[in-house]
């Protein structure tokens, strides 16, 4: 079984699996339709207030050119106004219960392979077992859902940061395009650095967070503090990917042959600075992420509770 305080971590990664980890022990429930429910629910609102940071970043990483935060915020406000910090907002949403029943599911089903019937640790890996069981999570979520859903986000954003007007016109019509002009393979270009980027950021934040001492993580801020720590360290430890994976899923995709051609490409035209273009929004955004998510988790289970008894 996975201790309440190790779950607590998951909440940088993707909202829906960190909303088993977020709330303290009390507040966790029971019923699985539950969590998964109040995870979406946190999840939604955290990603409604996050999300012009993760615009930010993206646009960023989309840039060939070196363009600050306060370009970005200013050129968009100019072109597109407020709204214009929520494109490519759908993707995310509408992938946001497939991405939570496959994470949380995942990590449950990998954490079960790697204890004996009487809950011992079946392979000897100690505080590793957290790092191993989101690294099989982690990739899991990539392949089925976050590699389609981050390659429409791009799509979007970066449709409105390269053209004056727009050929997609929201989230069902960005699909219907991509897939009649481009083909449904499309979804899946950058297929590999996203599993890279996904799996390789959960088994950070899991294994850093276990690594902690528990009395650091006895309390729900205490396990924020700590969360937005592992998120930190995972950020700036896997940054290029990223950028490889936003580059690879834009609208100028096609001039790279594979993963390993773009960063060539990038490390050849800008250096090593441009595998960590957006790196300071995303790290803002993972900070902010946890520091929501696990104040949000708990009032959305309160909540539920009153209305849908399960236990």
């Amino acid at each position: 079984r996975i201790s309440s305080e190790a779950l607590s971590c998951a909440a940088p990664l993707v909202w829906l699996a960190r909303l088993v980890m977020g709330p303290p022990a009390h507040l966790k429930p029971k019923h699985k339709g539950k969590a998964v429910l109040a995870g979406g629910l946190s999840g939604a609102i955290e990603i409604c207030i996050t999300y012009p940071i993760e615009y930010t970043k993206t646009f960023q990483q989309l840039s060939t050119q070196k363009i600050s935060v306060g370009g970005v915020i200013q050129d968009t406000w100019q072109s597109k106004g407020i709204f214009g910090f929520y494109r490519g907002l759908s993707s995310m949403l509408w992938f946001a219960t497939p991405k939570a029943a496959i994470r949380f599911g995942a990590f449950e089903w990998f954490s079960g392979l790697l204890v004996d019937e009487n809950g011992g640790d079946r392979f000897g890996l100690g505080k590793a077992q957290g790092f191993v069981a989101g690294l099989g999570a982690g990739a899991m979520e990539g392949i089925f859902v976050t590699t389609p859903q981050e390659t429409i986000k791009v799509k979007l954003i970066h449709d409105q940061f390269l053209t004056k007007n727009p050929k997609y016109n929201g989230f069902f019509h960005g699909v219907y395009t991509i897939a009649k002009n481009e083909g449904l393979a499309q979804l899946y270009r950058g297929v590999l650095p996203t599993i890279l980027k996904v799996s390789t950021a959960q088994a950070t934040r899991f294994g850093v967070f276990n690594a902690i001492p528990k009395e650091w993580r006895a309390t729900p801020m205490g396990a924020a503090g700590c969360g937005a720590l592992a998120g930190g360290v995972s950020v700036l430890a896997f940054q290029g990917i990223d950028v490889i994976k936003s580059r690879m899923q834009g609208l100028e995709a096609h001039k790279y042959s594979g993963a390993m051609d773009c960063m060539y490409q990038i490390l050849r035209d800008e250096g090593i600075s441009g595998l960590y273009r957006g790196v300071t929004p995303r790290l803002t955004r993972v900070c902010c992420e946890v520091a929501i998510t696990m104040s949000m988790y708990g009032e959305v289970v309160k909540l539920l509770n009153r209305v849908w008894h399960t236990d």
